[in-house]
């Protein structure tokens, strides 16, 4: 069961950070448009022709949510660590416990990808602080047997 509602929890910050992107216009950048539309006519393209009337727009759907997932992680994540060097040496000295013996520059790729993880947990938060969430309760039961 625990396994179940790790996955539940995984899918939810996917899907609020996916409309976080909407919200932030992402799915109107002529780029993403261009790209996505490009990746649905090559793998349509790819289909052998005896497969040609399945129902492509599950999978289609993913790769559009997954390009909008990543784009919105550059601007909220990686972008905001690349170019702050001081806030990671911050970090690195406002938990001096979890560095122990090791020096700024011997630890940094790990402060980074704390700082990075404390980043995004502040940023999903934020999201279900934001979105209400419901379950469905009884499917989820459903699931778990």
């Amino acid at each position: 069961m625990s396994d179940l509602i790790s996955f539940l929890n995984i899918y939810i910050d996917f899907k609020l950070k996916v409309q976080d992107a909407r919200e932030s216009g992402l799915d109107k950048d002529s780029t993403y448009i261009s790209d996505t539309n490009n990746y649905q006519e090559a793998l349509l393209a790819a289909v052998p022709p005896e497969a040609r009337k399945a129902d492509y727009s599950l999978v289609i759907n993913e790769y559009r949510e997954a390009v909008l997932l990543f784009n919105i992680s550059q601007i909220k994540i990686w972008d905001r660590i690349e170019d702050n060097e001081d806030t990671i040496h911050e970090y690195y000295t406002a938990h001096p416990d979890l560095y122990a013996n090791q020096t700024y520059d011997d630890a940094k790729s790990e402060v980074t990808a704390d700082y990075q993880k404390k980043m995004e947990c502040d940023w999903v938060t934020s999201l279900r602080e934001k979105y209400k969430i419901t379950i469905d309760q009884d499917v989820l039961r459903k699931l778990i047997r």
